[in-house]
């Protein structure tokens, strides 16, 4: 399971740097900073969904290894409340977080994923 540690330290580099971009748009342009917070706020509720992902990967990979009988989901329902309160939080305070930011920031995870996986696969090559 060696790929799934580079993959996620990968994923957290990148997306540490997004959101020191983010932080540093919110304080040097004070007009925006509610979009510069509300993508935080989005891409790190993204980024933790994806360990939590990856936690359930591993434990249904383990699962199936070891043979057990065991039923193992893959936790969407824990994923989609995580996302649906992020989107409450930012409803409730708009002044603060921008609705769209963090609506269109939640998928970013998935989409550096596919970036990172894309850049990896080039370079085994």
């Amino acid at each position: 399971m060696n790929e799934l540690w580079k993959y996620r330290r990968v994923l957290t580099r990148t997306t540490l740097y997004f959101l020191a971009l983010c932080l540093l748009g919110a304080a040097v342009f004070p007009q925006y900073r509610s979009i510069a917070l509300g993508m935080v706020l989005g891409s790190s509720v993204s980024l933790i969904n994806s360990f939590y992902l990856g936690y359930k990967v591993q434990k249904v990979l383990d699962a199936v290894t070891s043979g057990e009988g065991k039923k193992v989901n893959m936790g969407f329902l824990t994923r989609a409340a995580i996302c649906v309160l992020a989107v409450v939080v930012a409803y409730q305070k708009p002044e603060t977080f921008n609705l769209y930011a963090v609506a269109a920031t939640l998928i970013l995870s998935q989409f550096l994923l596919l970036f990172i996986g894309i850049r990896l696969s080039r370079n085994q090559g």
